[in-house]
């Protein structure tokens, strides 16, 4: 440190014009000068051993090959082993948008013929429970084809993937400097954003098909409070009307 002070002192006499003048010096400035040489001195020395210890853990760490891991198969429905279920097993595959897989393979729901003889009461509990079917036809033609993007989707990432561990396992110092490190930090973190909403997602249909068939649970169980309360409520009735229906046959009937 008193080289350092000479140095500056020795500068400032130099530089002086040659003469009779007094040469000037400002304590104070000369004095920041000197406390701003020597932060300066201690962040270069706190960088070289930052750096220091960076090239020892790399020297540790050994090749980076070793943290290669070989790609996940997304499995898949073998299509040609089913003779019936072809269409919506070939949408779980590959996505189903409009249902027409799905549709391709299930039962066909008859709907009622606007002439039968029911009333307003009965036809909109009867619609209630069409509903329930088509609630449950949307949700799964809905989920099939989600499965079926996802397996699509489950390609782009793994190739995304790929290539961001390529990067990172590259030994070229040009993969590693600090600019590109944080490129790769940014692309890994974008990858498991993009993988969360394709999970969300999948959640999301899971949770669907549970209301789905909580509603069908629901209304069988309203079905059948219904009916034991019309018994309840009219079966007296129905029991007198029975008996006096019966009597009355019985007593007008003639061996013919």
């Amino acid at each position: 440190m008193a080289r350092i002070v000479a140095a500056l002192v020795l500068v400032v006499l130099v530089a002086a014009p040659a003469g009779a003048q007094v040469p000037v010096i400002d304590n104070a400035n000369l004095a920041q000068t000197i406390l701003i040489v020597q932060r300066t001195q201690r962040h270069l020395e706190e960088l070289r051993a930052q750096y220091l210890t960076i090239m020892r853990m790399a020297q540790r760490l050994g090749r980076m090959d070793q943290f290669r891991t070989p790609p996940f198969a997304q499995a898949r429905h073998d299509v040609g082993r089913w003779s019936f279920a072809g269409p919506w097993i070939a949408g779980l595959n590959l996505g189903d948008p409009t249902g027409a897989g799905y549709l391709a393979t299930a039962l066909p729901l008859l709907r009622p013929d606007s002439a039968s003889r029911l009333s307003g009461a009965a036809r909109r509990a009867f619609e209630r429970q069409y509903g329930n079917v088509e609630i449950a036809d949307s949700v799964a033609m809905m989920g099939g084809h989600q499965v079926g993007a996802t397996r699509g989707y489950h390609d782009e990432l793994e190739r995304a993937v790929r290539a961001l561990e390529q990067d990172v396992l590259n030994p070229a110092s040009s993969y590693h400097e600090l600019t590109t490190i944080l490129d790769k930090i940014a692309v890994g973190e974008l990858l498991g954003r993009r993988q969360d909403m394709a999970t969300n997602q999948l959640l999301s249909h899971a949770l669907e098909q549970l209301l789905a068939r909580s509603k069908r649970l629901r209304d069988t169980e309203a079905a059948s409070l219904n009916m034991q309360m019309v018994t309840w409520r009219d079966g007296d009735a129905v029991n007198r009307a029975f008996r006096a229906g019966t009597g009355d046959a019985l007593r007008t009937w003639r061996q013919p």
